[in-house]
């Protein structure tokens, strides 16, 4: 799966956890201050990604993360973390 895929599934979910269509949410967006997502929109969107994307995302590895604070965090870097996570194909 390509990076620009898996950007659109990202957007895809934030548009659906947030009751955004997709074409509202920019790539370097920040999801808190730029499109309000709260703690709870977390719990949601890490569910809707873990189903669309097929993998698990520890508790506190991407939305709360001590290295990356959610208040930083942007819709192309949660991409790229499902694109690390994603087991390559053989």
């Amino acid at each position: 799966m390509t990076f620009a895929a898996i950007l659109a599934g990202v957007k895809d979910e934030i548009a659906a956890t947030l009751n955004l269509t997709p074409g509202e949410i920019g790539d370097t967006q920040l999801l808190v201050s730029d499109l309000g997502a709260e703690s709870i929109d977390f719990i949601d969107l890490t569910f809707r990604l873990e189903k669309r994307f097929q993998l698990a995302i520890p508790e506190g590895e991407l939305f709360e993360s001590a290295t990356v604070p959610a208040a930083t965090l942007t819709v192309s870097a949660v991409a790229e973390y499902i694109l690390n996570r994603r087991p390559t194909a053989p």
